[in-house]
C-alpha cells in the first residue's frame, strides 16, 4: 500500500509540472476633462508542453473585462447618444424619447473572451496586458470628443 501511494504522489508530480495556470486580476485607471474609466480584467491563463509542435506551449486562455465609464463634467445633460470603445469592444448607448442621458449613470461595458493557441517556449508573448500598458478610451456624446488614456493601478 505504502509503495502505491508514493506512486501516485510521484505520477502527480509529474502531470502538475506539465501544467502551468496563472491566474489574474489587473485594473487600469484613467481621467480626461470629462471622464473618468476604469478597466478590469480577470481570468486564466494555463499553459502546457504542447503535444504536436516541438519547443512550444499550448496555451489556452479566459478572460472577463470591464470597462466602467463616469462622467466628471459640469454640463448639465449629456444629450442623446453616447459612444465609447478601446481595443476590446465598443458600445452605444442611445436614448430614443424622454429625457437625455443621465450625466450621473455609470456606463458600463463588459465581455468576455476564451481560447485556445501555440506559442514557442522562448516567445516573450504576453496574453495580457501587462504593468506597462497604456489602454486608450475613445468616448463621444454631444457633439464632443475625448480620449482617455488608463494605467495600471497597482491597487
Amino acid at each position: 500500500m505504502k509503495r502505491l501511494t508514493i506512486l501516485f504522489v510521484l505520477f502527480l508530480s509529474i502531470l502538475s509540472g506539465c501544467t502551468t495556470t496563472k491566474d489574474y486580476y489587473q485594473s487600469f485607471r484613467g481621467k480626461s476633462e470629462h471622464w473618468s474609466a476604469e478597466l478590469i480584467q480577470k481570468g486564466k491563463v494555463e499553459y502546457r508542453d504542447h503535444e504536436q509542435i516541438e519547443n512550444h506551449y499550448e496555451m489556452t486562455y479566459e478572460r472577463e473585462h470591464t470597462l466602467r465609464l463616469k462622467y466628471i463634467g459640469n454640463e448639465p445633460d449629456l444629450g442623446r447618444t453616447l459612444e465609447y470603445s478601446y481595443d476590446n469592444g465598443s458600445a452605444v448607448r442611445e436614448v430614443l424619447e424622454g429625457d437625455p442621458l443621465d450625466v450621473n449613470e455609470v456606463f458600463t461595458l463588459a465581455g468576455s473572451s476564451e481560447g485556445t493557441s501555440h506559442i514557442p517556449k522562448d516567445s516573450d508573448y504576453r496574453p495580457l496586458d501587462n504593468q506597462d500598458s497604456t489602454i486608450e478610451v475613445k468616448v463621444k456624446w454631444n457633439g464632443k470628443e475625448e480620449k482617455i488614456k488608463l494605467k495600471y493601478d497597482r491597487r
